[in-house]
């Protein structure tokens, strides 16, 4: 039994606050194959590593991302909501990710660009991207497939992974048009059929969020590439059990 690669969806969200350091940190510890996270961009231009464009879920403040610079996001708790022993969490930039993980673990990096639209983020992305020595451990996704089109275009040579909630009509041709190499679908829209006609396409299959052992189980009879999950711990004892006996019944 081949068992798919484990992503830790924005660092596992079961284990720690999500797209936190401590969450990814657990994500390195567990020996995960990836992280999911999710990108904004602030308004002194850096970009930060939150779910929302708004913060009032995941932090302490109130507002938009775009209206906050990065001294301000960073007196807020990114971690209280969660619990209080995470309080002293912040909102990290994605250059700090990067310098936590080196290497050491594939990150897929979604991009937000909608509702709140960030002109010219694929710019701003390849700036903080210009000195990571491991861009062969990125894949960068993005429901905005305008913005995967130009950065497509820039030839940066970087993973690309076409995201989507749905099952799209002539894959193979749209993720060719975008220059993408994998594709992200929602686990709830997904059929065996579609993950082979995939493979078929040459296309890597990573989808998600997959937080379910029966789910989990199915994802490996159908060869899926990898599952990105809220409970990478999970996923990875079962994982662990399953490779001691060998055998899986499903």
């Amino acid at each position: 039994m081949k068992w798919p690669k484990v992503f830790a969806h924005r660092g596992g969200r079961r284990w720690a606050p999500e797209n936190t350091l401590i969450a990814f940190q657990k994500s390195l510890e567990l020996g995960c194959d990836g992280i999911e996270l999710d990108v904004q961009r602030c308004a002194s231009g850096e970009l930060v590593v939150i779910h929302d464009d708004d913060l009032s879920r995941t932090t302490n403040g109130i507002g938009l991302i775009k209206d906050a610079t990065l001294p301000e996001l960073k007196r807020l708790s990114a971690g209280a909501w969660y619990d209080k022993e995470f309080s002293t969490e912040r909102i990290p930039t994605l250059e700090e990710v990067l310098t936590l993980v080196s290497g050491k673990l594939v990150i897929n990096i979604e991009i937000k660009n909608a509702p709140v639209s960030y002109d010219g983020i694929e710019h701003d992305l390849l700036s903080v991207l210009e000195d990571y020595e491991f861009k062969d451990r990125l894949i960068i996704s993005s429901f905005d497939h305008q913005f995967m089109l130009r950065l497509h275009k820039m030839q940066t040579g970087l993973k690309l992974a076409v995201l989507a909630d749905a099952i799209l009509v002539e894959l193979k041709e749209y993720a060719h048009k975008l220059g993408a190499t994998c594709w992200h679908p929602c686990w709830g829209s997904l059929t065996e059929a579609a993950i082979e006609e995939a493979h078929g396409a040459g296309l890597e299959v990573n989808a998600w969020t997959i937080n379910e052992q029966r789910d989990w189980m199915n994802a490996a009879k159908f060869n899926l590439d990898s599952i990105i999950t809220d409970d990478p711990a999970g996923l990875k004892t079962l994982i662990d059990r399953a490779m001691q006996v060998d055998v899986i019944k499903f």
